[in-house]
């Protein structure tokens, strides 16, 4: 595939598109399917009949991850970025990316490569 972090289509985050009432995330957990990766678990659920057929995603990071809140917002941006850069490649569905510890210290290529995986182990990955 070459070389990380890749970039497919137009790179911009809307308000929108991010999941932000709890409600939103407790519909994406309950009704969703688990993903598990050793970076993060992916939590991936149909996008409910009111809402538009736009991808939507949230990210968690608690203070189970760590107890540091810079540590914690490093690991939402690092999420943040790595759905951003390869969005346009993933079918309309609502995300739910949850950190683990060992996402601590890695890099935005070893996160946004655990994430293609896993879209690809959902079977929300475009391919070409």
């Amino acid at each position: 595939m070459g070389k990380y972090p890749v970039q497919f289509g137009k790179a911009t985050l809307k308000k929108e598109e991010k999941l932000a009432l709890r409600s939103e995330f407790d519909y994406v957990r309950n009704s969703g399917k688990d993903f598990a990766g050793r970076l993060m678990l992916v939590v991936v659920a149909e996008c409910p009949e009111n809402s538009r057929r736009i991808s939507r995603f949230g990210v968690i990071c608690g203070k189970r991850f760590s107890g540091s809140s810079v540590v914690r917002n490093r690991a939402r941006r690092l999420l943040r970025e790595s759905f951003r850069l390869i969005k346009t490649k993933v079918r309309s569905c609502h995300v739910l990316f949850i950190g683990r510890r060992a996402l601590l210290g890695r890099s935005l290529q070893e996160t946004q490569k655990e994430m293609i995986y896993l879209f690809k182990k959902a079977g929300l990955w475009i391919e070409e």
